[in-house]
C-alpha cells in the first residue's frame, strides 16, 4: 500500500510539474491574459392585433434576449484565439445555448469551429427600415402575428448545426466565406447517420462594401448553399442576394432568398434618420402561401444602446384573415 501511495504521489507531482511547464510556455506565447467580455441584448414589446378571429386574444407581450460570454487572447505570432458562447430565448422557446464556437483569426482570415451560422447567413443583407435596433420589421417573426411567413435570413437546415467556417481577409471591401456542416443538427461524433434528414451542408457567401460621394455607402451580398437529402429526395439548393445603399440620412435596399424548386422570399425597405429619431418602411413577400407584410417603424434612441419604438403593420396570407398590428417596444444592447 505504501508503494502505491508513493507512486500515486510521484505521478501527481509529475503532473503538476508538467502542468506548470505548460502554463509557463503558454504565458511566454501570449501577449497578455485572456480577455473576457459579456455582451448581449434584451427586447420586449406589447402588441395589439385585429384579425377577426374570436378564438385569439387581441393583445400579447413578447420578449427575447441573448447573452454572450467571450474570451480571447493574441499570441506572439499574431494569431488571435477566441471562444464565444451565447444563451438566448426566442418568443415561445425555452432558454438554451444558442451558439458556441472557437475562432482562430489573423492575416490569413478567420477559421471558426462549433455551433455557428453558415457562410451564407453571415453575408445576408436585409432591407433597411426595421425598428428598435433591428428587432422589429418584416424579417423578425417573433414580434409578428404573421407566424414567420417571411424571413430572408432563412437557410437550408439548422443554422446552428456544428460546422467549420472559413472567412478570407478583407480585400478592398470584399470578403468571401465558406462553411461545411456534416449533419443538419448539433450532434457529437457518434451522430453520423447518413440516412436521416439533410447532410453535407455546404455554403459560400460573398460581401462587398465601399464608400462613394464623400458620405455614401454601397453594400452587396451574394450566397449559395446546398445540402444532401439523405432520405432519398432531391438535394436542395438556394441562393441569396442583397443590396443596401446609404446617402446621407437615407438608406434603402432589399434582399432575396430563393430555394431551387421551392419558395422565393424578398424584402425591400428604406429608412431616414435625424439625430436620435429614425423612420422606416418595409415590405416583404413569400411565395409559400402568398404571405406578405408591410410595416412602418418609428425608433427613438434614449441613450447609448437604449431604444424605444413603435411599429404598425399589415399582414396577409392565403387561407388566413388579414391582420392589422400595432406594437410598442424597447431594446437594450450591452
Amino acid at each position: 500500500m505504501r508503494k502505491v501511495l508513493l507512486s500515486t504521489t510521484a505521478l501527481v507531482a509529475a503532473g503538476l510539474l508538467v502542468t506548470s511547464v505548460a502554463y509557463a510556455d503558454d504565458e511566454e506565447m501570449m501577449e497578455g491574459p485572456v480577455t473576457v467580455g459579456v455582451a448581449g441584448y434584451t427586447t420586449g414589446a406589447i402588441g395589439f392585433a385585429s384579425d377577426g378571429d374570436d378564438s385569439t386574444r387581441g393583445h400579447a407581450i413578447s420578449y427575447v434576449y441573448e447573452i454572450g460570454v467571450s474570451g480571447s487572447t493574441t499570441l506572439d505570432n499574431g494569431i488571435t484565439v477566441a471562444v464565444s458562447g451565447q444563451i438566448g430565448r426566442s418568443a415561445g422557446a425555452d432558454e438554451g445555448m444558442d451558439e458556441i464556437h472557437t475562432t482562430l483569426s489573423g492575416s490569413f482570415g478567420s477559421l471558426r469551429l462549433g455551433r455557428t451560422e453558415s457562410a451564407a447567413f453571415n453575408t445576408t443583407l436585409a432591407a433597411p427600415g426595421y425598428g428598435i435596433g433591428g428587432m422589429l420589421g418584416v424579417n423578425y417573426y417573433w414580434f409578428s402575428t404573421g407566424g414567420g411567413g417571411v424571413n430572408t435570413y432563412s437557410g437550408l437546415g439548422a443554422e446552428d448545426a456544428l460546422k467549420v467556417v472559413y472567412t478570407t481577409p478583407n480585400f478592398n471591401g470584399l470578403t468571401v466565406g465558406m462553411s461545411y456542416a456534416p449533419e443538419d443538427a448539433d450532434t457529437n461524433f457518434t451522430g453520423r447517420d447518413a440516412t436521416n434528414g439533410l447532410g453535407g451542408h455546404t455554403a459560400v457567401g460573398m460581401s462587398y462594401s465601399t464608400e462613394f460621394m464623400g458620405g455614401g455607402s454601397l453594400s452587396l451580398s451574394a450566397a449559395y448553399e446546398t445540402a444532401n437529402d439523405e432520405t432519398g429526395g432531391d438535394d436542395p439548393s438556394a441562393m441569396k442576394f442583397g443590396v443596401n445603399i446609404g446617402i446621407d440620412q437615407i438608406s434603402f435596399g432589399g434582399s432575396m432568398f430563393d430555394v431551387d424548386g421551392g419558395a422565393t422570399q424578398y424584402d425591400v425597405g428604406a429608412s431616414w434618420s435625424e439625430g436620435a429619431t429614425e423612420l422606416g418602411l418595409q415590405y416583404a413577400n413569400n411565395d409559400a402561401g402568398n404571405a406578405s407584410m408591410a410595416a412602418g417603424h418609428l425608433t427613438y434612441t434614449l441613450g447609448p444602446g437604449i431604444l424605444v419604438g413603435a411599429q404598425i403593420a399589415a399582414i396577409a396570407a392565403d387561407g388566413t384573415d388579414d391582420v392589422t398590428q400595432f406594437m410598442l417596444g424597447t431594446a437594450v444592447f450591452f
